[in-house]
């Protein structure tokens, strides 16, 4: 049986759902307006998905989740 590693695509997308979990809790913590942190959220959400590989397309929309 193979054993699981970090580059593992299904153990980093765990990983970076909780990191996003995490980070959003930071900015509330931080006091950072709702419109504010929903544009950062969307970026982090953005960068997680390339990091994933699974950039989106020119154009296309990208508010979500992962």
């Amino acid at each position: 049986m193979k054993m699981k590693t970090l580059f593992d695509n299904s153990l980093f997308e765990e990983f970076m759902g909780q990191a996003l979990e995490k980070f959003e809790q930071h900015l509330k913590n931080e006091g950072i307006k709702q419109n504010p942190l929903e544009q950062r959220m969307r970026g982090a959400r953005e960068f997680a998905v390339f990091l994933l590989g699974r950039g989106h397309r020119k154009g296309e929309r990208t508010k979500g989740r992962i």
